[in-house]
């Protein structure tokens, strides 16, 4: 993995030409799982956790690896993408804040769902009905981030 590659790739997509201000200009814009490998923009292979990522000031995208995100922009993917592999072990268990946050945004889930999932993020012992509830909002964010 070229942390340097990584970074002339995004500075060439930036309207900055200074990394550390270049990289503020990115967000995370969708994750998601492909069962087909691919190659990050640093140039390391496999990854099968992909970022894409879009440039604010001149809406550049891009897709690169979830580390690298991580690692070098500083976005809060791994977190989400270790909310995705617990749910999908165990549907009964908890997002994180994060990955909550990123699947509104994304309308992936509405207001009442993104309530209700803060209200209950932290209790351990759900009712029936609220259990029920987590399951099916939990597979409705699986679904959108598998391809």
């Amino acid at each position: 993995m070229s942390e340097y590659k990584l970074s002339q790739e995004i500075i060439n997509l930036s309207f900055s030409k200074i990394w550390e201000q270049a990289k503020l200009e990115w967000q995370l814009a969708e994750i998601y799982h492909q069962d087909e490998p691919d190659t990050c923009l640093c140039g390391h292979y496999p990854i099968n956790e992909i970022c894409v990522i879009t440039n604010k000031i001149n809406s550049n995208s891009v897709e690169i690896g979830n580390v690298c995100v991580k690692k070098f922009i500083g976005l809060p993917s791994d977190k989400i993408f270790r909310s995705l592999k617990r749910i999908a072990k165990d549907d009964s268990k908890a997002l994180s804040a994060e990955a909550i946050q990123h699947a509104s945004d994304k309308k992936w889930i509405n207001s009442w769902e993104t309530n209700f999932y803060f209200d209950t993020i932290r209790k351990r012992k759900l009712s029936t009905n609220q259990l029920a509830k987590r399951k099916q909002i939990n597979q409705l964010v699986l679904r959108q981030t598998r391809r």
